[in-house]
């Protein structure tokens, strides 16, 4: 299925970069430009903002959805999937074309994120073997995968960059940490950073830290939830109610992550500021201990790591 593009004005370098600097900061930073020196383009200014072209998604599930919400009122965008009737809900919500045809997409597009499944990617190979990519940006955001799965696979293709976001973006306060091959240019960098720092702190690392960053960050917000959730069983396991516990914790969430973002005070420090010697918060802190939480948590890490790993064979 494939549907015309409905016509509309993109904005232009300027006020792309008027965007660009509403995109959430660096904690510590200002919201100006994005973060430009973790890029290479520390020069580049708002005139200066490189046209993207046509922007398309291969795989338009969760997570390219949130990445497509920050993006589509400023680029043009194309997306495609199995699902037809999921291409037609990304028609009505977005404005965009659509189309089944992966091959067709990556042959219309100028930045092409490829957002399928690790274990749908060696078929996806397959089905854009005849696409040359020496003209194309690759976005990645599959775990596991490295920047040589497809430079190795796809005809032409050496400017990668593999992303892990996570699904923090739904709300604009997403963390994306990215790797880029050696043959991206400055540009390329920049684009990617624009990008992938919409409604995210964007930053540029190394490709052998994006594992790790998959579990942290990438599974973060699911670890975070689980921890909450066993907070809020608790508590109404004895005797507060569910609307109550869910909004304490949440405002207790938001003021933890903000102090710590904004103070000297490490993880160890900060506890002592609240665990005093003898009290309730120490005696749950003991308990934690004893019950191997440290343990657990660090087992949950390695275990994603490891599966991660496990994708990118």
């Amino acid at each position: 299925m494939r549907r015309a593009l409905r016509r509309r004005a993109y904005p232009s370098a300027r006020n792309r970069a008027a965007h660009a600097s509403t995109a959430a900061s660096p904690p510590g930073r200002s919201s100006t430009l994005p973060n430009t020196t973790d890029t290479g383009c520390d020069d580049v200014g708002a005139e200066d903002l490189p046209a993207m072209g046509r922007i398309g998604f291969i795989g338009a599930g969760n997570m390219a959805g949130a990445i497509m919400g920050c993006l589509a009122k400023e680029y043009e965008m194309m997306a495609s999937r199995r699902s037809v009737n999921a291409l037609r809900a990304l028609e009505d919500q977005y404005d965009i074309t659509t189309t089944t045809d992966n091959a067709e997409l990556a042959s219309s597009c100028d930045i092409v994120f490829i957002c399928v499944k690790p274990q749908s990617a060696e078929g996806l190979m397959s089905e854009l073997s005849g696409v040359d990519f020496s003209n194309k940006l690759v976005i990645s955001i599959l775990a596991g995968k490295r920047i040589s799965f497809f430079t190795e696979r796809l005809t032409n293709c050496t400017r990668v960059v593999r992303a892990m976001p996570n699904l923090g973006l739904l709300v604009e306060k997403g963390a994306t940490a990215y790797a880029v091959s050696d043959a991206c240019t400055p540009e390329d960098e920049y684009k990617a950073h624009i990008l992938l720092n919409a409604g995210a702190y964007a930053v540029k690392v190394e490709e052998d830290e994006i594992d790790t960053i998959t579990a942290v960050s990438g599974c973060g917000p699911a670890f975070i939830s689980y921890f909450l959730k066993s907070l809020e069983d608790a508590a109404i396991r004895h005797g507060l109610g569910k609307e109550i516990a869910q909004k304490l914790l949440f405002q207790t969430v938001l003021g933890t992550c903000e102090y710590l973002r904004t103070s000297d005070l490490d993880y160890d420090g900060f506890i002592s500021k609240v665990a005093s010697k003898g009290g309730a918060t120490r005696a749950g802190i003991d308990a934690g201990k004893r019950e191997g939480v440290d343990e657990a948590i660090s087992a949950m890490v390695d275990a994603a790591i490891g599966r991660a790993r496990e994708l990118g064979k």
